[in-house]
């Protein structure tokens, strides 16, 4: 018994992790909420130029030569929250275009007149997406926001974690941090980089080589310092950074509007 025991826990510990980069949202979250009342929707497009042409498991469509779709309506609750959906498409060679799932969310954040120039938040999602996205089809995400803008630095964490709510994984914490920094040129636009991993499980760390790293080069529509945008497009170009990256050269961009 003893040794059935301890055998299934080393498994258990060893075991793949089953969770992966999100295919369709790459974006790094700030403080920004539409007012009470305000209804606001964004468009997030991605398409791999190259990545990993074999399927992880049975009946995922391959991330290589794929393209990612994403419609987000948005509206305003409180001074602090914004609830949110995310209804998703993604095409592929041989595959066409495919129903890509859905996520309700809420994000919350501090009211930044009580923070000044930092900022803290929480957006709390949760979804279901088709076996040729994700192998378990349900999963919740908690993304905490943490960061500093003085309308012209922004530096911007977003510690991601997550898990499936069903399959041999449920309930097993994986590790998705995400980061970006960017500059307000005072031009009309901000430049900067963005990061995205994936760790593995809270458990049991992947080794650096076989974790997964994206980064980006991004290009923001930004107003002057004090100023409002009611359009938002955010573009860029990335590229894997490790050898088990399963997307190694991609583009993205999105484009919103608040109404």
């Amino acid at each position: 018994m003893r040794t059935s025991f301890l055998l299934a826990a080393v498994l258990a510990v060893a075991a793949p992790p089953a969770a992966a980069l999100d295919r369709f949202e790459i974006q790094v979250y700030g403080p920004d909420l539409n007012a009470p009342g305000e209804v606001g929707a964004e468009l997030h497009l991605n398409y791999a130029f190259r990545g990993e042409a074999a399927s992880a498991f049975p009946g995922e469509i391959p991330p290589d030569r794929s393209g990612h779709f994403t419609i987000e309506p948005a509206i305003g609750a409180t001074e602090w929250l914004e609830l949110g959906a995310y209804l998703q498409a993604l095409s592929a060679p041989g595959s066409g275009l495919r129903y890509g799932g859905f996520k309700l969310r809420a994000k919350m954040v501090v009211p930044q007149r009580l923070t000044g120039d930092f900022f803290l938040g929480l957006n709390v999602e949760v979804g279901r997406v088709p076996k040729s996205v994700e192998e378990e089809g349900w999963a919740n995400e908690f993304r905490p926001i943490l960061g500093w803008t003085d309308g012209v630095l922004l530096v911007d964490l977003n510690p991601i974690f997550g898990y499936a709510l069903s399959g041999p994984d449920a309930f097993r914490v994986a590790l998705e941090p995400a980061a970006k920094v960017s500059v307000n040129t005072q031009l009309g636009f901000a430049l900067g980089v963005e990061w995205y991993a994936e760790l593995g499980f809270a458990d049991a760390l992947l080794p650096a080589r076989e974790q997964q790293h994206l980064l980006f080069a991004v290009l923001d529509l930004a107003a002057p310092k004090g100023g409002i945008e009611s359009w938002e497009l955010g573009v860029g170009v990335g590229a894997g950074l490790t050898e088990a990256t399963d997307r190694k050269w991609l583009a993205k961009a999105i484009v919103g509007r608040a109404f």
